[in-house]
């Protein structure tokens, strides 16, 4: 079968390229051509999933519900369920490798489908959490997921110190999450110099007050400096809590993110702002020194709405536990607001003020093992806009949460966003059969140029008699990633299979596409989306290959 050669256009996607060229190459002994229109049309239907939870007045899940005591709305107008699911704690622990076996005798669990299935992120965030505050998290995590997970669930372990170390991939190996977390627990994280420099701030204002609460230049410009300090900080982290959720926009199924610190401020510096302005001046106060332009409500509300886009649920964790003396209180409350926010547009719980962590993680554990999935399949076409959500259920005092928006995505950017995920964490998804090979490498000038080429079963495609003919159509989305870099997703035009009639029903007849890669020596990954466009059918697949001069070396999928 001939291979084509499409233009390629690139979609939006986080990472920063690797000088990735793609172009087509035909194989030995094949001919080139030309691509055309695709002569028929898929019907796509597109589902809406809601994660909803549901409590009585003292927080307490509500189970039992069903379908007719739940009511959606988007954008104000009522839309129909047309998929209804539920999580329930009933269900067996999970039994993947690490974890105990299940009892002898025990009935087998029914496998949930791939969309129920939870991915839970615990992101440990080593700038704003103290020494002390982490160790006690970190020694409660095991026994929280060894009581959480159900079969099929996966974990990931993601670090932050200023950049991200993804210290576990996604597993449902509970033996090597333990493993991890102790490794964890040798690696430093501190807040000791922020809290120097937070105390060196107050010592300024209270210096003002034995002064008699005159204005101090001084002071003004160690609070600004401070204030401008916390909102960098803080920022840095709502950048690599979005820069996770972009990982996980296409990875299918339910997705938590348990944030672990001892905050975030909403408004960094407010508190010794305040403190300042209410120090007296005879019988009048000192004018309130603004603290506005370091509100960073809008950073939050980004993050938020662009979590509850992709479904991925925030579950912030005060390590701290909250409390602590009276000159802490405002920055308390002010470093919980932020946590609060996080929790609130997505759907989750803030989980705060808990002296024994483990009391906070059972909450979401409950969360967790007592939720409701709810579908609908908006009628109309897609617009690419944000559309507001509203859920209501028909029992008096329950109380619901589930996240505020989604935005209607193209289907070039979920089927890339899915090849994206694939390349990162797996596991393949392969409908149409199709293989995955690494070529012969060749040394060029700037790199090696690795093929990459594509195999699908020519019986695995919808075709379609068009004169004398079977035509079929493809469009391919590729995105590599190594040495700490992402290209983005490259997507082909949409490539014309057409086979003639007489020759339709060989057996063993293949579509051949081959794409040349040139990078660096250095180990990498690929990942590859094949979509039938007439069929709508997508595979997803990927390799993890060594790259140098020679014959490539697949390396084994974790």
């Amino acid at each position: 079968m001939a291979s084509t050669s499409p233009k390629i256009r690139i979609l939006r996607a986080a990472g920063a390229a690797l000088g990735l060229l793609l172009a087509t190459l035909p194989a030995p002994g094949q001919q080139e051509t030309a691509g055309e229109e695709t002569f028929s049309e898929a019907i796509e239907v597109s589902v809406v999933s809601l994660d909803v939870f549901v409590t009585d007045k003292k927080g307490k899940p509500l189970t039992g519900l069903t379908r007719e005591d739940f009511e959606v709305y988007e954008d104000g107008k009522p839309v129909e369920i047309t998929n209804f699911y539920v999580e329930t704690s009933e269900r067996p622990p999970a039994t993947g490798a690490g974890s105990a076996p299940a009892a002898q005798g025990a009935p087998e669990a029914v496998p949930r489908p791939q969309d129920q299935r939870l991915r839970l992120v615990i992101f440990m965030d080593d700038v704003n959490t103290r020494l002390e505050s982490r160790a006690v998290v970190l020694n409660k995590l095991d026994e929280f997921l060894a009581g959480t997970l159900r079969p099929g669930d996966q974990v990931m372990l993601v670090r932050y110190d200023r950049k991200l170390d993804v210290r576990r991939a996604f597993t449902d190996d509970l033996g090597q999450l333990a493993a991890d977390l102790e490794e964890l627990k040798k690696v430093s994280a501190d807040l000791r110099s922020r809290v120097s420099s937070r105390t060196n701030a107050r010592m300024d204002v209270f210096s003002v007050l034995r002064a008699g609460g005159r204005r101090d230049i001084h002071v003004e410009s160690r609070l600004q400096a401070y204030a401008e300090q916390e909102a960098a900080i803080v920022a840095g982290a709502l950048d690599a809590l979005g820069e996770v959720v972009s990982w996980l926009a296409g990875v299918p199924g339910r997705k938590a993110l348990l944030y672990v610190s001892d905050g975030l401020a909403l408004e960094p510096g407010y508190e010794l702002y305040e403190a300042y302005s209410n120090i007296p001046r005879g019988n009048s106060r000192i004018s309130s020194v603004a603290s506005v332009q370091n509100d960073l409500t809008d950073r939050f509300r980004k993050l938020t709405a662009h979590a509850s886009r992709n479904r991925v649920t925030f579950y912030p964790l005060e390590a701290s536990g909250g409390g602590g003396a009276d000159a802490w209180q405002e920055y308390t409350m002010n470093a919980q607001n932020g946590l609060r926010f996080l929790a609130q547009d997505t759907g989750g719980r803030a989980l705060l003020n808990a002296a024994d962590p483990l009391l906070a993680l059972r909450l979401l554990s409950e969360d967790l093992a007592a939720s409701y999935s709810l579908g609908y399949q908006p009628q109309r076409e897609g617009d690419e806009r944000e559309h507001k959500i509203e859920v209501k259920v028909k029992v008096k005092g329950a109380r619901v949460r589930h996240r505020q928006w989604y935005r209607d995505k193209t289907l070039g950017e979920s089927v890339a966003e899915r090849a994206l995920a694939v390349m990162r964490f797996g596991p393949e998804d392969n409908p149409l059969e199709a293989k995955l090979e690494i070529g012969e490498q060749k040394a060029k000038e700037g790199g090696v140029l690795v093929p990459v080429r594509v195999r699908v079963p020519i019986s695995k495609l919808y075709l379609t008699p068009q004169e004398g003919s079977r035509t079929g159509s493809l469009r391919l989305f590729v995105v590599a990633s190594g040495a700490g870099a992402v290209t983005p997703v490259r997507e082909t035009e949409v490539v014309t299979v057409s086979i003639p009639e007489a020759e339709a029903a060989g057996v063993g007849r293949e579509y051949v596409h081959d794409v040349g890669i040139t990078l660096k020596p250095g180990s990498y990954a690929v990942g590859v989306a094949v979509r039938d466009e007439a069929g709508a059918v997508t595979s997803y697949l990927r390799k993890e290959f060594e790259v140098g001069v020679g014959e490539a070396k697949a390396a084994t999928t974790p």
